[in-house]
């Protein structure tokens, strides 16, 4: 018999954990939730990049944020070549020196990703070793896939439609509170957004790519959704 997973994080049952997954708009979240706390008294805990939804403990109230993956990949790969700047500031890891050496641009690495070459294999070692493209979404569910049906959570937030998603979010969590109550920061460094004024567009053979690279992804995103449409206004 399988055997249930200790857990590693600390959460009581009045908190609700965010399950933070990399570059899916987890720093508006955060600032949000500090205003929840604040107002309301609900302490929402963001987990961390680390933490797996397995890492949980047993019954603990939790949400999480989805994201376009090309979308995603984008602004990953330049979050990281700028190192993280300008609000907070990582060094590359040598592989990701290395990876950066080799694109300067994500379009680059993306347009070489299948190619039977040198450049072909370059680009496959190059997304793996930048941290934010490495890891895709679905990666925080390993060990619980059925978790939709078994261990749900409160509700998704999709950076696509954040607003509408955030508002729902509230109302599942039954805080007193409007979305219309907290103040969304513009600021972009506050909100870690990327400029992309002097950036490639990505070609057809760019987005074919990484659709092909993160097709695992585009399937939890379909299931989130699904899930989303059966369970919107319970």
């Amino acid at each position: 018999m399988y055997k249930k997973i200790p857990s590693t994080v600390s959460i009581s049952s009045a908190d609700i954990a965010f399950l933070h997954i990399g570059k899916n708009a987890g720093t508006q979240i955060t600032h949000l939730a500090s205003q929840i706390e604040e107002s309301a008294g609900v302490k929402i805990i963001n987990c961390g990049h680390e933490t797996k939804l397995y890492m949980l403990p047993e019954g603990a109230r939790y949400f999480f944020s989805i994201r376009n993956p090309v979308s995603r990949y984008k602004s990953g790969f330049y979050s990281r070549k700028r190192k993280g700047q300008p609000r907070i500031y990582n060094e590359w890891t040598e592989h990701e020196h290395l990876a950066f050496t080799r694109f300067e641009h994500a379009n680059d690495l993306a347009e070489c990703l299948f190619r039977n070459d040198q450049q072909g294999h370059e680009a496959a070692q190059a997304i793996e070793s930048i941290s934010h493209t490495s890891r895709h979404q679905i990666d925080w569910f390993q060990r619980t896939g059925h978790f939709l049906s078994l261990t749900p959570p409160l509700w998704i937030i999709r950076q696509e439609h954040f607003d509408d998603d955030f508002s729902e979010l509230l109302n599942k969590s039954n805080i007193a509170l409007s979305y219309s109550d907290l103040k969304v920061s513009k600021d972009a460094i506050t909100t870690h957004k990327n400029d992309y004024t002097e950036v490639p567009k990505f070609s057809e053979l760019a987005i074919t790519n990484l659709k092909r690279w993160y097709a695992r992804d585009y399937i939890f995103y379909e299931l989130c959704e699904s899930w989303m449409d059966n369970n919107r206004g319970d």
